[in-house]
């Protein structure tokens, strides 16, 4: 029994961004946040501590955790931090308009290959995302007698909530995983 940790970089990193504004005082809640475009741009995660979290201290039972966003420039260290905290990192090149292209199927793609080719009944898949369209992906793994946990901040899609096994409210964990 172990965990497969599978994060989408952007989502978790711009919603805390949001969530940063409004605990800084410069947004009334993350609907304002949201509204009006304020985030803040000085948040940090420590990526050690978000996977420490969402595996419940369990480090040694995570069988991988892989964490996918947009390719970063030449100078970015932000990857190999990622790296450094225990994460696999998959990049995607974003498209002529400089916008995010092949996360969300690239993610489903990753966690079907877990799923289908090395899992085994009673592993956990971390899902740490917040979209509605994962819904299926996660039906299928329950299906596949796999445990799904999904953490996220609490604007999470409430259909994906429900369709977990188990939720975990990333903003009870907020300071601990700011850097």
């Amino acid at each position: 029994m172990g965990y497969y940790v599978f994060v989408d970089n952007s989502n978790v990193w711009i919603e805390g961004k949001f969530l940063s504004a409004v605990k800084n005082g410069r947004a009334e809640n993350i609907l304002d946040a949201h509204q009006n475009k304020v985030s803040d741009a000085t948040w940090k995660m420590d990526f050690g501590k978000l996977l420490e979290c969402v595996v419940d201290g369990k480090l040694e039972e995570v069988k991988e955790a892989v964490i996918v966003g947009s390719k970063p420039t030449q100078k970015d260290s932000l990857w190999k931090a990622m790296e450094r905290a225990g994460f696999k990192v998959e990049t995607q090149q974003r498209n002529a308009s400089n916008r995010e292209k092949k996360i969300d199927t690239g993610i489903v793609q990753k966690i079907n290959r877990k799923l289908y080719k090395e899992s085994e009944e009673g592993d956990t898949f971390v899902l740490v995302l917040g979209d509605s369209d994962y819904v299926p992906v996660i039906e299928d793994i329950k299906e596949e007698k796999r445990k799904v946990k999904v953490a996220f901040w609490n604007n999470a899609a409430g259909e994906i909530i429900s369709a977990a096994d188990e939720y975990m409210d990333l903003n009870d964990s907020f300071e601990k995983i700011t850097l």
